[in-house]
């Protein structure tokens, strides 16, 4: 049954993208992130739904108008670098070409999309309806795996779709890091009435609070699902990003109340495997997994420092044994043959040279500082504000994957792509609103410099002086 519903519902939106694109962009990012396909028994697990939508996609921006220039901005630069200097080492560098290809050719649709959300997705509702499927396509996993963690007594472990980037709890984890400030920005706009549909839905707007009040009770379920990961990357990044995401919240009071006695209950009956991974955290020099780290790492440095402008190319952890050992060279090593990365800077430095990394964390930066710069900008305008919490939200979330991505081989991650597309998108809706006030303030501006024509005096009563609703005349 669970099929047959994802089919209808994925197939059945073909039409709706050759109609309208930037549903396309929406379906391409359920599919992606989700993974809906994955979380059936039967024939569609192994269907290529992921290359129907995009097909359609591609298709629809060839053939239908409802579409805008890329912008140009620095992060729309950056990634079209990227990806040419991706490209370029897959195709004539690689180590490995077979396997850097296999691998480059899901990388190239991911940051072909990226490139693509910007042209298809613009307007206040269109943005709004993106980022509301973004961020529901992984807090489904964060609202699920709250109620589970909580009835195993944080025993349990919450994992991703399996065939998919999030399949790992280290990799769900950094997900709902990510997500978590998502959640809180659309349960509040919601819950006010500001957010938009892209259709016109009564029973939303009757009953937009209880909705509302229903996120409210995802984020906290988001929240301990994280904890349920088990994940100490997503841990760290949950201890940083967190204070930031609370500044935002209301009732503060009785949060830290709340917070203090469940630090109290959980640290009396704190299961054995959380314990177990706190205390790798504290005495990580111990830690078999760490000391993993490191050694691949260590290789990743090595071979940068070999090839700097190029690096090894993609999939860096399935090189032969024989030439990844050859380039470890730290004392006591702990693995005896090729393991993954697990740092998303490490990952692009080995596979891709100091050129690479540049590159990403120039990407990185100055989106981080786009969206900052919107989130201030936009809150001087009511009109705005929408732009300047979503853009406040993808900036902690960027955060959350920069701290936690540290630990983990998702520099390709197809969610933090995503909001890099939604930063560009987000500037253009900014730079579009903000001119609106320009136009009265130049036509008012002459009335302040030109002179004042000579009149006779007028005979008029008081009651009679002209003027009007802008510029009232003053009685003489």
């Amino acid at each position: 049954m669970r099929d047959i519903v994802f089919a209808l519902l994925i197939f059945g939106s073909l039409p709706f993208i050759l109609w309208r694109p930037w549903v396309g962009i929406a379906m391409w990012y359920w599919v992606g992130l989700m993974n809906p396909h994955r979380l059936a028994w039967g024939f569609i697990q192994t269907m290529p739904v992921a290359m129907a939508v995009g097909i359609a996609t591609l298709v629809a921006l060839v053939l239908n108008k409802d579409r805008r220039a890329l912008p140009f901005t620095r992060e729309s630069v950056l990634m079209i670098l990227l990806f040419g200097h991706i490209t370029a080492i897959s195709l004539f560098f690689a180590w490995q070409p077979e396997v850097a290809l296999q691998r480059w050719d899901t990388v190239m649709k991911i940051m072909l999309f990226t490139l693509i959300a910007p042209m298809l997705v613009f307007g206040k509702v269109r943005t709004m309806a993106v980022l509301a499927v973004i961020t529901l396509s992984i807090a489904y996993f964060g609202f699920k795996g709250g109620p589970y963690t909580l009835a195993s007594g944080f025993g349990g472990m919450v994992l991703g779709p399996p065939g998919s980037f999030i399949r790992g709890n280290t990799d769900i984890g950094l997900a709902l890091v990510m997500t978590l400030p998502l959640v809180l920005v659309l349960a509040r706009q919601v819950y006010q009435g500001r957010f938009e549909l892209p259709f016109h839905f009564p029973l939303y707007e009757r009953f937009h609070k209880l909705i509302g009040l229903g996120l409210y009770l995802g984020f906290w379920f988001h929240l301990i699902s994280i904890i349920g990961t088990h994940s100490r990357g997503a841990w760290v990044a949950l201890a940083i990003t967190f204070p930031l995401i609370f500044l935002k919240m209301r009732y503060k009071g009785t949060m830290i109340a709340t917070g203090l006695l469940a630090i109290v209950v959980v640290g009396v009956t704190v299961p054995d495997k959380i314990e177990h991974q706190i205390d790798t955290l504290i005495n990580y020099e111990e830690d078999a997994s760490a000391g993993g780290r490191f050694d691949a790492w260590n290789v990743s440095w090595n071979v940068a420092i070999d090839y700097p402008l190029t690096g090894s190319g993609m999939s860096i952890q399935r090189l032969p044994p024989e030439i990844w050992l050859s380039y470890l060279d730290r004392e006591n090593p702990v693995v005896s043959g090729p393991i993954a990365v697990h740092s998303i800077y490490f990952q692009m430095l080995g596979e891709h040279g100091f050129i690479g990394l540049a590159l990403f964390l120039m990407l990185l930066g100055f989106s981080l500082l786009t969206l900052f710069r919107l989130s201030r900008e936009g809150r001087q305008r009511d009109e705005t504000m929408w732009i300047a919490e979503w853009a406040w939200a993808l900036a902690i979330g960027l955060i959350g994957y920069m701290i936690a991505g540290a630990f983990l081989s998702l520099a390709y991650f197809d969610l933090y792509l995503a909001f890099i597309a939604m930063a560009i998108v987000l500037r253009r809706e900014l730079l579009e609103a903000v001119p609106i006030a320009a136009p009265v303030q130049q036509a008012r501006a002459p009335r302040t410099v030109e002179p004042k024509a000579e009149t006779p005096k007028s005979t008029a009563t008081p009651s009679e002086t002209g003027g009007t609703i802008m510029d009232p005349g003053r009685l003489r």
